[in-house]
């Protein structure tokens, strides 16, 4: 875990880079297939929103539709026993949780989450480790065996929790682009990039300069096709190696 620790602080701060390397120490660490890094907004309003920023350890392609199925139709996460779990459990800034902690055994799989995501995704018991900076949205992590293997253990628990705490430099803002990085976008382009690093959803970003959605996803989309990424994740990955 220390050394875990030491190799992220060697990355860009902030960046997809040093979140991905987190997930995977972690996997690695607790013995985890999948790992993803996500948003949720209006935790305790109730109508919670979920926003993936990056996932892998899939067992396949439709393993992975299915997970972005449930973060697409946020009408989904309403479904979901251990959001509003959280939100009931959760103290701040750092929690930690298993599966148990949150819902009971009976409550879980009698859900209908968890048979129409969980089961088909063929994930089941996690780990959720979450950071509250303030405001009603927080930030975090969640750690899966397959479906069928052991639950996580409480010193495993303890294990990611202590490692969350020491480590919450993975929240800081991202550092500034390079302006190399910068050179020759169009302003638009180069307004939205910098706004991805910051961690900005395209919904905040297009809230923040006045225009609509689509308009900053074709946004994107031109910034992938400027950059020969598919993914937000690459995207970022590639800016900030070159910063």
């Amino acid at each position: 875990m220390l050394r875990l620790a030491l190799e992220l602080r060697a990355l860009p701060q902030g960046s997809a880079l040093q979140r991905g390397h987190a997930l995977e120490g972690l996997a690695a660490l607790v013995g985890a297939q999948v790992a993803i890094w996500v948003q949720v907004e209006g935790v305790s309003s109730g109508a919670a929103a979920v926003r993936s920023d990056l996932d892998l350890g899939w067992s396949g392609d439709a393993e992975r539709n299915t997970f972005q199925a449930y973060v697409d139709q946020q009408s989904s996460v309403a479904i979901d026993p251990s959001v509003a779990a959280i939100a009931r459990a959760a103290r701040g800034p750092v929690d930690t949780f298993t599966r148990d902690q949150l819902v009971d055994a009976p409550t879980w799989y009698g859900s209908d989450h968890v048979q129409r995501f969980r089961r088909p995704a063929r994930v089941d018991s996690f780990i959720y480790s979450t950071y509250a900076s303030g405001g009603d949205a927080v930030v975090g992590f969640s750690l899966h065996r397959p479906w069928g293997e052991r639950q996580f253990s409480e010193r495993e628990r303890r294990l990611v929790d202590l490692f969350h705490r020491e480590c919450v430099f993975l929240h800081d803002l991202p550092g500034e682009l390079a302006p190399a990085i910068l050179r020759g976008l169009p302003p638009r382009l180069r307004e939205t990039l910098r706004g991805l690093a910051r961690g900005r959803s395209e919904k905040q970003l297009a809230a923040d300069a006045g225009l609509s959605p689509h308009t900053v996803h074709d946004y994107v989309k031109a910034l992938h096709r400027h950059f020969g990424v598919q993914s937000r994740s690459e995207l970022l990955a590639r800016c900030f190696a070159a910063s």
